[in-house]
């Protein structure tokens, strides 16, 4: 929700002086949405080690609360790359940080739990 309302501030203040500028021989045009990438890469890391720890547990509430601890370590970590992207989007006024910014918004929406996914049906 926080994602929606930020993008949303972004869009208002950034529409009238934002463009997108690609500029290839400065830094922040790949370190930016490296970091952000970064944050993606190291929330598949807590995922996919919880879920070795999961496999690991006999007792069903502890796997409940494994669930839910890398569930919600994985949603901070793509908030905190969008929150950047979106953060240099304003201070550069430069949408080219917003493209990454959506992208990875669609990708924190794809994340959220699914039953089937649980279960092991798709």
């Amino acid at each position: 929700m926080i994602q929606l309302v930020l993008t949303s501030v972004v869009l208002y203040v950034g529409s009238e002086s934002a463009e997108i500028l690609l500029l290839p021989f400065e830094g922040n045009t790949y370190a930016i949405p490296g970091i952000a990438f970064v944050l993606v890469l190291l929330g598949r890391y807590v995922w996919n080690n919880g879920m070795k720890e999961i496999n690991g547990s006999d007792n069903l509430l502890e796997k409940l609360e494994i669930l839910t601890k890398i569930h919600i370590w994985r949603w901070v970590l793509v908030q905190l790359g969008t929150l950047i992207l979106l953060t240099y989007t304003l201070v550069d006024s430069n949408f080219y940080y917003f493209i990454f910014a959506l992208v990875n918004i669609v990708y924190f929406f794809t994340l959220r739990p699914k039953i089937f996914g649980l279960i092991g049906e798709t």
